[in-house]
């Protein structure tokens, strides 16, 4: 099986024929997210398909799904992180102008189309813009820390006052 660094496709080629790829990426190949994750354990689900709208625009469609374990921003813990990306990528061809309407629609985003492109680039950049920026569980447990220990919280003399 061809691993999914090795894949480079010619994009405007791969969209024009409306071609279909299909196949998992172990996360410890996605060497772009090693500092946002807990553990670079299991594989990421992608699929990457060419299509031509009804104006004739030559898009790629990648849809990524699976887990990561990130870290969490307060206790540094694994943090599961599920994942289900689809993003619409319009192909501009080198020397063409970039659309204006891009700015205004958000249901596309225009990139370089690229004789060699790889797929993994462009997988691991949706992953990357997917990611929460500070990543943190609703409530971390820390070693010696309870929520019945914690000293109370200088305001709440405040939600007193309100009350009355």
């Amino acid at each position: 099986m061809k691993q999914l660094g090795d894949i480079l496709i010619d994009s405007l080629k791969f969209a024009r024929e409306g071609r279909h790829l299909v196949g998992e990426v172990p996360v410890h190949s996605l060497q772009r997210l090693v500092d946002v994750l807990a553990d670079d354990e299991g594989t990421l689900a992608w699929n990457a398909a060419g299509k031509r709208d009804a104006e004739n625009k030559l898009f790629l469609v990648i849809e990524v799904s699976g887990e990561l374990h990130l870290k969490c921003q307060r206790c540094l813990a694994a943090l599961a992180f599920q994942m289900k990306i689809r993003s619409n990528l319009q192909l501009v061809a080198p020397g063409a102008a970039w659309p204006d309407e891009g700015l205004e629609d958000d249901r596309a985003d225009p990139i370089e189309a690229l004789e060699e492109q790889s797929l993994l680039s462009l997988v691991e950049d949706e992953v990357l813009l997917a990611l929460p920026i500070a990543p943190r569980h609703g409530f971390c447990s820390l070693p010696g820390y309870s929520r019945e220990s914690a000293p109370a919280s200088p305001f709440s003399a405040l939600s007193l006052l309100k009350k009355h």
